[in-house]
């Protein structure tokens, strides 16, 4: 069995956040809603954790990374509730 709990660690709190929402469905604009910052910039985050995440380089960042997420299997926490847990500020991100 492969743990995605190394890879997590690599990624950045905003990279978790990103992709946990993506995970959910969440759009770019609605991320950058969510987590104050602008739908770029929630899209340059999941072009990031994408290229940390091994497989296929064809897919689109937002599809791989959703799909990376979900089979993580890291409990029922949304990604607002990580959001939320993290206590992360704008400023922090």
């Amino acid at each position: 069995m492969i743990t995605r709990a190394p890879l997590l660690v690599a990624l950045t709190p905003t990279e978790q956040l990103v992709v946990a929402l993506l995970a959910e469905g969440r759009s770019y604009r609605e991320i950058g809603k969510i987590l104050s910052i602008s739908p770029q910039t929630a899209r340059v985050h999941a072009r990031r954790a994408a290229d940390k995440i091994p497989g296929d380089k064809a897919l689109k960042p937002q599809a791989k990374c959703a799909a990376w997420w979900r089979g993580a299997s890291l409990g029922v926490l949304t990604g607002e509730a990580l959001y939320a847990q993290s206590g992360a500020t704008k400023q922090s991100l």
